[in-house]
């Protein structure tokens, strides 16, 4: 026995002793080559726009970026990220034990790919990309050559046609299971990588880095794995892959660490979300697409991108989906000029963004005052009707679309060039209804007796009735539409909006003595926001807090009111980017929801309800009609009427002392939400009505 203990002592010691030799002659030389590795021997390969924050900046007179859009990276200030402890010494000893214990106990794997990687394909085992590294410092990324020597250099994979012709039988294999990441080993153990983290991207993938800006996604070490890939990988499109990797970043930790690493396992053993194509191209594959007929799409919508409307959303989403979309609005409405003067005065401006054609067309700024205002819809309207009928506006087979998609009938100026193409083309119509026209001038301040509300009401009636199929946001639509317009059932469609952005759950507020009320949204008159300060100076006394973010017409009348009247319990933030809102709906008991008392404004639902139901919170109301019967069809929370600060109050106070199941109340809005108002239905219904 003791004979065997000294052999088995010596073979530790040997072991170690090797162990040991290895690591430093690794350490030495990874040393020596983390400067090359770098450019450090290069400098103008370096990046101007290390250690700045960026935004990008649309531009046609740039070569198109990796991203495939035309445009740059502006600097707009210093990074302020500071790494704490975890980051910079706990994780940094992990990286250092993991990788190199990765690359002594994979050697033998190496090896064997490297072989098979010759042998289907002679040419350099590893391939090398320059890659977006912390801080935006740009290092060279080693991979396992999967794809064949003819390939471009600096291309995503999404960005190449047909990318199945340049993928190697071996490639296709250490793709799947991402077996081509290995030798990023070597990058993590020099320094230029951690093992979880945000998969570090192109140096010119320049929507990505911006997009990465938002979150200080692109401040932290890149990974060889991380949050976005085990939910989802090349399916993710680039907002959500950033929102994700800025997930990562905020909740970064050793739990956090653990959970991607674990998770990642899981997804590398499969090939379901690698998707030959790159990001987004998941449901061009999914099962039920295989059966649907991709369809050539117009769409005619006040704004586009760069503005953040949900229709930029749902275009970029249907061209995932493998169908044809081509975009014909306006110009974008940012105050003086700041875009306008860019795109130039009376031009007619092509662009893609994201694999969405668009075409913005001639359009007046819109300021305030009617006049301003229809000056902005005529204008849209005669340069897009003029652009829609020539014959510059075909699909990229050059024939017409199979449909028309206007979105909203706000203002009803646009609508006027979907009938345009369809009575030249004679092909269907579908409008999507987020309100009503021209009920939605009243929320301007147009009278109802007015002679301009009158008119409108006469072009929306010619308008509505010529749409094939009208796809409603609240189901209280149907009855005005039939009423006011004589529109059929058979023509009315019920899709709700879906909730945007990434949503999760968000448990219970932790108990601390005092209930947190919160409303999020825009401060107009027309929210009446005012019936919260009534409710809130009737329950001076209470152990209640109200926080009121967002901006708007109301906004600073409602302050003076707080501070004539010393209502202590509520707190203004103003606008708040959305990534806060999730750490704001954290420190909320309840959410709430007001709204005017009006006939017309009673049909809608507010998108807020939809988020506050995706994060789980119980909500009260003081509103009528549509969102009062989802708030009690959901059971998730109390509503009485609008404008009705007494029952607001009385709602309140029967949340905070009465026995009811605030818990339940939170599932039961999050339940709601996933079987109604989940971004995946509602892409769904869409695409079956085109």
């Amino acid at each position: 026995m003791s004979i065997n203990k000294k052999k088995i002592g010596k073979i530790i010691g040997t072991a170690g002793i090797l162990a040991g030799t290895t690591l430093a002659g690794l350490s030495i030389l990874a040393k020596c080559k983390k400067g090359a590795s770098q450019y450090a021997d290069e400098p103008k390969q370096k990046n101007p726009l290390e250690g700045k924050k960026v935004r990008f900046v649309y531009d046609e007179n740039d070569p198109e970026n990796a991203d495939g859009v035309r445009g740059h990276l502006e600097a707009i200030g210093e990074s302020d990220y500071k790494a704490g402890v975890y980051e910079k010494y706990i994780k940094r000893a992990m990286d250092m034990v993991l990788s190199f214990g990765g690359l002594v106990v994979l050697s033998p794997i190496y090896a064997g790919i490297a072989l098979a990687i010759v042998i289907d394909d002679p040419g350099p085992v590893l391939f090398t990309q320059k890659r977006m590294g912390q801080n935006k410092k740009y290092f060279k990324l080693h991979k396992f050559r999967s794809m064949k020597m003819s390939t471009p250099h600096d291309v995503p994979t999404h960005m190449l046609d047909n990318p199945e012709q340049y993928i190697t039988k071996v490639g296709k294999f250490l793709r799947a299971h991402s077996l081509d990441e290995l030798p990023q080993i070597w990058d993590i153990f020099i320094g230029n990588m951690s093992v979880i983290g945000p998969r570090p991207g192109l140096w010119n993938q320049d929507i990505l880095t911006a997009e990465r800006d938002k979150y200080n996604a692109n401040d932290v070490k890149p990974g060889l794995t991380g949050w976005a890939q085990i939910n989802g990988r090349d399916e993710l499109e680039i907002p959500v892959k950033a929102k994700l990797d800025g997930e990562y970043v905020k909740k970064m930790g050793l739990l956090m660490d653990i959970k991607c690493f674990l998770g990642s396992v899981g997804v590398f053993a499969h090939d379901d979300s690698v998707v030959e194509g790159g990001t987004g191209e998941m449901a061009k594959h999914s099962e039920e697409q295989q059966h649907t007929a991709k369809k050539k799409i117009l769409v005619i919508c006040q704004y586009y991108k760069p503005e953040p409307f949900r229709i930029s959303d749902i275009c970029e989403e249907m061209v995932q989906r493998g169908h044809e979309v081509q975009v014909v609005t306006g110009y974008p409405n940012y105050p003086e000029g700041i875009l306008y003067d860019g795109y130039g005065k009376g031009k007619h401006i092509d662009e893609v963004i994201n694999g969405v054609k668009v075409h913005r067309c001639f359009t007046i700024p819109r300021e305030t005052g009617i006049a301003k205002r229809m000056m902005n819809y005529y204008s849209y309207a005669i340069s897009s009707i003029k652009y829609v009928l020539s014959n510059k506006c075909t699909a990229s087979d050059g024939k017409k679309f199979d449909v028309v998609f206007c979105n909203q009938l706000s203002p009803v100026m646009m609508a006027h060039t979907a009938i345009a193409y369809k009575k030249k083309y004679k092909v269907p119509v579908i409008m999507y209804c987020l309100d009503l026209w021209p009920e939605s001038l009243i929320a301007g301040g147009i009278k109802r007796e007015s002679a301009i509300y009158k008119y409108y009401h006469h072009v929306s009636k010619m308008i509505y009735r010529q749409m094939d199929k009208i796809l409603i946001t609240s189901r209280m639509f149907s009855k005005y539409l039939k009423n006011e317009f004589g529109i059929t059932a058979e023509n009315i469609e019920y899709l709700p909006q879906y909730a945007e952005g990434i949503f999760e759950q968000i448990p219970p507020k932790t108990e601390t003595g005092v209930f947190d009320f919160m409303f999020a949204g825009n401060i107009g008159e027309v929210q009446s926001v005012e019936t919260i300060l009534k409710a809130a100076e009737k329950l001076k006394e209470y152990p209640v807090k109200f926080h009121i973010v967002g901006g708007g017409t109301d906004l600073e009348r409602l302050k003076k009111i707080k501070e004539d009247k010393k209502i202590e319990n509520v707190i203004f933030y103003g606008r708040r980017p959305l990534e806060e809102m999730p750490g704001f709906y954290e420190k909320a008991d309840a959410m709430l929801i007001t709204l005017a008392a009006d006939p017309v404004l009673s049909l809608t639902l507010p998108g807020k309800v939809q988020s506050y139901m995706a994060v789980g919170k119980p909500i009260i109301g003081a509103i009528d009609g549509e969102t009062k019967e989802i708030i009690e069809d959901a059971r998730c929370g109390f509503c009485g009427k609008a404008d009705d600060a007494e029952e607001l109050t009385e709602n309140i106070k029967h949340f905070i002392l009465k026995e009811t199941d605030r818990t339940n109340m939170g599932q039961n809005a999050r339940k709601y939400y996933e079987e109604n108002f989940q971004e995946k239905l509602f892409m769904d219904k869409l695409e079956s009505k085109f």
